[in-house]
């Protein structure tokens, strides 16, 4: 019974995370570029009766579950028009690189941008994109080509003038992304290090100006698991109170 109460409470744990990892995806739904969080269970090893070693052990049951990580799944969501001039999407693989004011790198898949006081593609959180052509004062019908070149007209000019380009950022596997909040990611030991490339070279998805990338969740999918979370979060704790009865019903038995 004391192994009851143990196994309940790791399963109550487990699926409040659960259910707190589900709740954040559905809350960002309409967060572009974002990517939906998933809970990873493990199972908790038995420890061995005495006179037993982990070798020996025969018929042994498990300890209970626990998380072992929570992920995100970087599958690409849905492109959706906006019409923003600086409103990027890749379409495919890759990230921008942001950068902040003590020089951290961050990296995410939304791309809605605006040009800060120096002319410079700044994220909403007011972080720059690392490697960004500065936009002239004045300058006017800013474009951004599928590989990423950026191009306008400047101020009394009637000609085109490109002024740098848009690069992405790849990484050898995504699975040691740390999500920050805010829908950035940090690199980890991991990832092998950040590769730029080019748009639309080399495994880099190509830009689409005036799009945004759509957040990967499925309310279908998110609601079945909620569902699930719940009905294994209720059944743990059953046991937990029928573990307790049987308790109860043994020490008055003492009595």
């Amino acid at each position: 019974m004391i192994d009851a109460l143990y196994i309940s409470s790791t399963g109550l744990r487990s699926q409040q995370e659960q259910i707190d990892v589900i709740s954040n995806n559905v809350a960002n739904m309409q967060t572009p570029g974002f990517k939906r969080g998933r809970v990873n269970f493990a199972e908790i090893a038995a420890a061995p009766m005495p006179g037993e070693t982990m070798g020996t052990m025969v018929g042994t049951h498990g300890g209970g579950a626990r998380v072992m990580s929570t992920s995100q799944e970087f599958v690409a969501g849905a492109l959706q028009p906006t019409r923003g001039p600086l409103d990027i999407a890749i379409d495919g693989n890759g990230f921008f690189e942001l950068e902040d004011l003590n020089g951290n790198r961050f990296y995410t898949r939304s791309g809605r941008f605006h040009m800060d006081d120096q002319g410079y593609l700044a994220a909403t959180n007011g972080m720059r994109l690392t490697g960004s052509p500065q936009v002239p004062q004045g300058a006017s019908e800013v474009l951004i080509s599928a590989n990423g070149e950026l191009s306008a007209l400047l101020d009394g000019g009637e000609e085109r003038s490109v002024l740098g380009s848009i690069e992405l950022v790849l990484f050898a596997t995504t699975d040691g992304l740390e999500s920050i909040g805010d829908n950035l990611f940090r690199a980890g030991t991991r990832n092998g290090g950040p590769l730029a490339s080019v748009a639309g070279e080399g495994g880099a998805g190509r830009l689409q100006q005036g799009y945004l990338e759509a957040a990967n969740v499925d309310m279908i999918d998110e609601m079945t698991g909620l569902v699930l979370a719940q009905r294994a979060y209720q059944l743990n704790a059953r046991v937990l109170q029928a573990s307790d009865q049987v308790l109860e019903t043994i020490n008055n038995l003492r009595r």
